[in-house]
Formats: C-alpha cells, structure tokens, sequence
C-alpha cells in the first residue's frame, strides 16, 4: 500500500512530516501548561484547587478547552511518539547496529539536554527567584533562591539526578531509561505482535498500577511499549488508514478516533475537581491509547496529515525538542521581571523570549548534536568491528597465506532520530525530542 492509500505524506527523507507536526504540537501545549500554571489558583493537577463553576480557570481546566494546556498529556504523546520512532528502525532492518546505537542514542539526549541546564543556569542567576506565593505552588517549588554550581551537576545526572533548575529534565529521565532498555521494548513488542491487544490491555493495567502506587515506572514505560507496538505493527497501521479511507464517511470516522482520543486523553478533567483518586487513576491509566489514536489519526487522516504537515506546525516540529528543553527556566526568569505586574505580561514576554531561544538553541546546537552523535555511533561500531570481528573462515588454497585483513566497516546509517521516522534509515526522538527520518 502506498503512503497516498494511507493517508500519510512523507517528507523527501523519508519522515512522516504530520508525526512531527503532532509532537511540536505537543510541545506549544506544554508551554503553554507552564505558563498557566505561574498563576497560583491555575489547578496543576486533576482536584487540586476549586475555581468557581463558570470562571475562566474553570472553563479552561474542566472542559475540552484544556487541551490547550494539557501538559502532562501532551507528554504522554512524547512518550508515545518515542516508542514508535525508536523502535521502528531496530524492526525495519536486519542487522541493526547496536554497537552504534547506544553511544549516539546517549549523546543525541545528553548534548542538548547538557546546552539547556547551562541555558537554564543562566537565567537562573539573572534575577533573585524569591517567590511571594504560597509554598507548594508551581512556581514557589520550581524557583531556586540558593544557585550553586552544585545544581547543574545535579541537572546533568539524567538517571539519579535532580533536574530543579529545569523542570522538564524529569520526563528526559525516563526517554534515556527506555532507551538504554530498548532491546527489552522491542522483544516484547515482536513477542506480541499476533497478540498486539493482550498486550495494550496489559499496558493500561501497568499503567493504572503505576499511578495508583506511584510508581514512575509504571506510569510512564507503558506508554513507550504502545509506540513500540506501533512500530512493530506500523504496516497494519496503515492497511487499517486505507480501509478507513475508502468509505464515503471516512472523515466522520476520522473526526470520531480523534475527538474520542482527546477527551479520553484528558478525561480525568471532564469529572470536574471532585474526581476522586480511584476514578482518575483509572482514567490516566487509558492516556497512553489515547494517544496512541492520536497517532493513528496523524497518520492516517488526510486532512489532519495535511494541517499538521503545514509550515506552522514543521517549524514548531523542528524547534520542539529545544523549546521542550529551555522554556521553563525563560517563563520562570519573566514570572519574576515583571513581579506585580499581571500574569500574562509576564506571559506574553516569556513565550515570544523562549521561542526565539529554541530557534537559536536548535540551530548552535541541537541540529549539530545530530551530526555529532551520527559521527560518535560510526567510530564506535567501526572500533569494536576492529577489534572483535573475526574474519571470515576461508578453504582452498587461498587459506594457505592467511587470513585476509579485515574491511573498515562502512560508516553507520542508522542516524538521528526523530518522530517522523518511517524508512528504517534513522533512529528516533524523545519527550520531548524533534522528529527525524528513520
């Protein structure tokens, strides 16, 4: 079937150019998730705080208008989006390089993520971050009124570590734990590829163990296991968009998957803030295959392909790793320049500031982190060639003078990642990452 049956546009190297549109959509909801949540009554989770029934902050947190600053949600997506890219060339092509995977895996996560916490620390040390509101909101706990150098330390521990200075650094925790576990991922995605829903069910039972116990692996692996098993069963994927897109009513179908995964993606908001702790961890439990039909309507509807393949959404596509990565620091840097002023000077200083970073931070050194990480998994894999690979056992009297030195391996292809990988030629993103060709 070809990606025109599908309903999927592939950009000239090979991406799904509406996979990127969807994560830099992803990102601009987080911003904008951080931003609210500099105003001290702005609920920041499921039942906590209790505006008034028809007040703004209610229409915006107990309605589907919070799609627009659903930002623990839009991380799931990430999450999502990184188990399918990813996965996806280790199923696509034999022979996958894994010698070279894992050093440029870790440093196309650890080189930005190394820039930001310097970015960070620099608005950190700008202005005293001395908060005036009540201990326990957003922005009393995530501002740093005693910098040390001892913080950037603790920031570029992505394992152990604590990322205080840049809130964001939490969820890049769990996109290196994943990736340094990708073989587990991926075998048991092939494992259960002829039982893909046992498998889904068991990720939602995860899930719903992982936040009812507060376990953050449970809560968050599980929705790396859903994009690996859409990775693995990407070509079904596809066979299911062109059924789909063959009926006369296939826009209704398409516009029912999506409006369905959104609410269920932010379903714990709909029961109001009287939603109990049984009810909403049963509901964050199905977050991961709401996104993963978010997906699927990415993927497959054409209309839908075609907005998130549009200028706006590939340029938020290619700045949303780094915009992912320094917003917070630049929101929380505004939130006290303007200290006394309304929120939303404040605001709309802070999102203007933090996507020119990003454009600037994507340019010096996330696009070159690529590069960097592609030449790193070449030298590596050809080192380890070097030294372990034994030559191939020879017979006849070609045998008689030895072995013959060994070839220099070509250089990896295995190359960046990205969440618009689709040919199996590049790996792929993180939480917060910008998609690339696989």
């Amino acid at each position: 079937m070809s990606s025109r049956d599908s309903g999927t546009q592939t950009t000239s190297t090979g991406r799904l150019a509406s996979l990127d549109g969807l994560r830099g959509l992803a990102a601009l909801i987080v911003v904008m998730h951080h931003t609210m949540l500099m105003d001290a009554d702005f609920p920041g989770n499921p039942g906590a705080g209790d505006p008034q029934a028809g007040t703004i902050l209610w229409w915006m947190n107990y309605t589907p208008l919070k799609l627009a600053t659903a930002g623990w949600e839009a991380v799931i997506v990430f999450f999502v989006l990184s188990g399918l890219v990813v996965t996806l060339p280790v199923v696509k092509r034999a022979g996958f390089d894994w010698i070279a995977y894992y050093p440029r895996r870790i440093m196309r996560l650890m080189i930005p993520v190394a820039g930001a916490v310097l970015v960070a620390a620099a608005f950190v040390v700008a202005i005293p971050q001395r908060s005036t509101q009540p201990a326990g909101t957003w922005l009393s706990n995530s501002s740093t009124p005693n910098f040390s150098w001892e913080y950037i330390i603790k920031a570029w521990d992505l394992v152990g570590g604590d990322g205080h200075i840049d809130n964001p650094l939490w969820s890049l925790r769990w996109e290196m734990l994943f990736s340094l576990a990708l073989p587990v991922f991926v075998i048991l995605a092939i494992s259960l590829r002829k039982w893909w829903t046992a498998g889904l069910a068991a990720a939602v039972v995860l899930t719903w163990l992982g936040v009812r116990g507060g376990s953050g692996a449970l809560s968050f692996f599980p929705a790396f296991f859903v994009g690996a098993v859409l990775a693995v069963r990407l070509d079904a994927v596809r066979v299911f968009a062109g059924h789909v897109n063959r009926y006369a009513l296939r826009h209704v179908a398409w516009l029912g998957i999506m409006i369905g995964s959104s609410m269920l993606l932010i379903a714990p908001w709909l029961f109001g803030p009287g939603a109990g702790g049984e009810l909403t961890a049963a509901l964050r439990a199905l977050a991961p295959l709401a996104a993963a039909g978010l997906v699927l309507c990415a993927i497959g509807w054409k209309p839908l392909e075609g907005l998130l393949s549009s200028a706006p959404f590939a340029f938020a596509g290619r700045i949303s790793f780094s915009l992912y990565l320094v917003h917070v620091p630049i929101l929380i840097f505004c939130a006290y320049l303007f200290a006394g002023q309304p929120m939303f000077v404040a605001a709309l200083v802070g999102i203007p500031l933090a996507i020119l970073v990003a454009v600037g931070f994507t340019w010096l050194l996330e696009a070159r982190s690529h590069q960097w990480a592609r030449a790193v998994g070449a030298w590596a894999s050809a080192r380890y060639a070097a030294a372990f690979r034994a030559p191939a056992p020879q017979s006849g009297p070609e045998a008689q003078s030895g072995p013959e030195p060994k070839s220099r391996p070509a250089p990896d292809r295995a190359g960046e990642e990205g969440a618009g990988a689709v040919t199996g030629r590049r790996e792929a993103a993180t939480p917060a990452q910008r998609s690339h060709a696989s």
